[in-house]
């Protein structure tokens, strides 16, 4: 699948490149919703259609992209009130959003239960008693799920948001006391079930597993517990996606292979109809973005070849090594423009005159020379949001969506006057 994503990105010329920098400008985003739309049907399918897939919008909120896959993925996961606008103006049903994070505001919270949001992850206790009171007010029952923060550290995944102290969801150990609010307070909310994320870029399909079958566990020590029923059991995400490598990748059909007796065995152990998601960002999109700069200079500095592009930290942060990363290792890049040149080992930098403004550090790229466009592959993902944009005070870059093998403008670039 990995390799289907990347060569898509061959399927255009470098005549097609320079037209859309000439027609848009440099720098700019381009995202293939009908890569993204394809790995989303192929993991229902991999899972034999028992599991729905949610597009977690955090990864990449970009409207075009959100629009072209409506109707495709089940549903959204969202971590805030302006994401949630997001959906809406995308034309997502308020029933298929699930709302998650760990400081939600009474606002968010609010607008969340009035609008019908189908499930509302509880994180605390402040959050519950926030929600009854709300649904106090309105009349209308809170839909929730009670977050938990598992025992079990899992340690196949690279960032473990579980298992430990940590901001997100109830602790395992300490959740009778938020169902024994919610069983006594059922005229204000509507428990639909848990939701355990235990951490992202997991590429080991045991630890996948060992994660469901955890959250399996708790989900019937619940409703044995508390005669609640768990209809809903958000098992997260975190199917890890290397930035850095061709082919590194969880592997789906394994993973199908080791999973699907579990979900089986699980659903057929209560005659409840349950609707069991994975919630999905990175996974889906990593691959199906590419970022385009244009090389403006070029030098050398005692003994090491530099480029200088008119991209950087300030549109794509996470390729430079500085968002969310301990070590720094390079994103795959590609000249567009001189696809088939020699080989030569060289420095990209951005713009600005942070050191650590380097799209790639001793990499290996098609010599490049003035004029031409390079391309950070595997950047569909947490890019253009999670980065300083008005730094600099260059404009924004333009986003661009491929979809049905159109392309259309995602999102308008922007001055920073336009800010003010």
């Amino acid at each position: 699948m990995t390799s289907q994503n990347l060569d898509r990105w061959n399927e255009l010329n470098k005549k097609e490149y320079e037209a859309m920098a000439e027609k848009y400008g440099t720098p700019f985003y381009l995202y293939d919703a009908d890569a993204v739309n394809y790995r989303i049907q192929m993991i229902r399918e991999s899972m034999d259609n028992l599991v729905e897939v949610f597009y977690a919008v955090k990864a990449n909120p970009n409207l075009g992209l959100l629009r072209a896959i409506h109707g495709v993925t089940n549903g959204l996961d969202i971590s805030s009130g302006g994401e949630l606008e997001q959906a809406e103006l995308a034309g997502f049903d308020m029933a298929n959003i699930s709302f998650a994070g760990p400081a939600k505001t009474r606002n968010e919270l609010t607008t969340s239960i009035e609008k019908g949001v189908g499930c509302i992850s509880i994180e605390s206790m402040r959050e519950l008693k926030e929600c009854m009171e709300i649904s106090k007010q309105t009349g209308i029952k809170a839909n929730v799920v009670v977050r938990v923060n598992p025992k079990l550290l899992n340690r196949a995944f690279g960032m473990k948001m579980g298992g430990r102290p940590i901001q997100f969801g109830i602790d395992e150990e300490a959740i009778s006391s938020i169902l024994n609010v919610i069983i006594a307070n059922t005229q204000y909310i509507a428990f639909k079930g848990i939701h355990i994320y235990a951490g992202s870029q997991c590429f080991e399909t045991a630890g996948i597993v060992e994660g469901v079958e955890n959250t399996f566990r708790i989900a019937r020590q619940i409703e044995t517990g508390t005669g609640l029923t768990c209809t809903t059991i958000n098992l997260g995400g975190g199917f890890g996606v290397s930035h850095t490598e061709n082919n590194k990748e969880l592997n789906i059909k394994a993973l199908a292979i080791d999973l699907l007796p579990i979900i089986r065995e699980f659903n057929s152990s209560s005659t409840t109809q349950r609707k069991i998601v994975f919630e999905l960002g990175r996974f889906l999109t990593a691959n199906a973005g590419i970022y385009v700069s244009r090389v403006v200079s070029s030098k050398e500095s005692r003994e090491k070849k530099f480029i200088m592009v008119d991209g950087g930290l300030h549109h794509h942060l996470a390729a430079a090594g500085t968002f969310g990363t301990a070590l720094r290792s390079n994103f795959i890049l590609k000249n567009l423009s001189q696809p088939d040149a020699a080989i030569t080992k060289c420095n990209v930098a951005g713009p600005s005159c942070n050191p650590t403004d380097l799209l790639g550090v001793n990499i290996e790229l098609e010599q490049p020379e003035h004029g031409d466009l390079i391309a950070v592959l595997k950047s569909g993902s947490y890019g253009f949001t999670a980065s300083p944009l008005l730094f600099l005070g260059r404009q924004t870059p333009t986003e661009l969506i491929r979809h049905n093998d159109e392309i259309i403008v995602g999102r308008h670039p922007k001055k920073m006057v336009d800010f003010n």
